[in-house]
């Protein structure tokens, strides 16, 4: 397991607890739009997870934008409202201190969904989905880019 999923550190017993069986892993990093990079990770050439940040308006709830993602359907809400999670999906909000000049007035959310892995376990994708929202918000996701960079 790599302890670095496309650029972004997280513990990679989180991520095998989400993953089916298999010989070969590998990720690939995809950019849909100007607003979201998403990883997908791949089992013997199938895909089944992929790993998303999103920036989405500032202020809006983490349940507004979960039905977006359809795998978070009647998934559990965390007490602080920033995690909503199922046993296939989730989305999570950043910190408000995550902010750059690139996306102003935005927020950064984090998304995980398994892809026809048959995988159902909420609570290893509540683990993958705090662990990595926290790896994201200590990452260059969250920082102003380096002068010249």
């Amino acid at each position: 397991m790599p302890a670095s999923l496309c650029g972004i550190t997280v513990e990679p017993a989180l991520v095998k607890a989400v993953l089916p069986g298999g010989d070969s892993l590998t990720s690939a990093t995809q950019k849909p739009n100007g607003g979201t990079i998403r990883c997908n990770l791949y089992v013997d050439d199938k895909l089944v997870l992929s790993l998303a940040q999103a920036w989405w308006s500032e202020g809006k709830a983490t349940a507004a934008v979960a039905p977006a993602y359809p795998g978070t359907k009647d998934g559990t809400m965390s007490e602080d409202e920033r995690f909503i999670y199922s046993g296939q999906a989730g989305v999570g909000r950043t910190l408000p201190s995550c902010k750059t000049s690139e996306h102003p007035e935005q927020d950064l959310y984090i998304v995980v969904e398994t892809r026809d892995s048959g995988i159902d376990d909420p609570e290893a994708i509540e683990k993958l989905l705090t662990a990595y929202t926290k790896a994201v918000e200590g990452s260059a996701a969250c920082r102003e880019p380096a002068a010249g960079s």
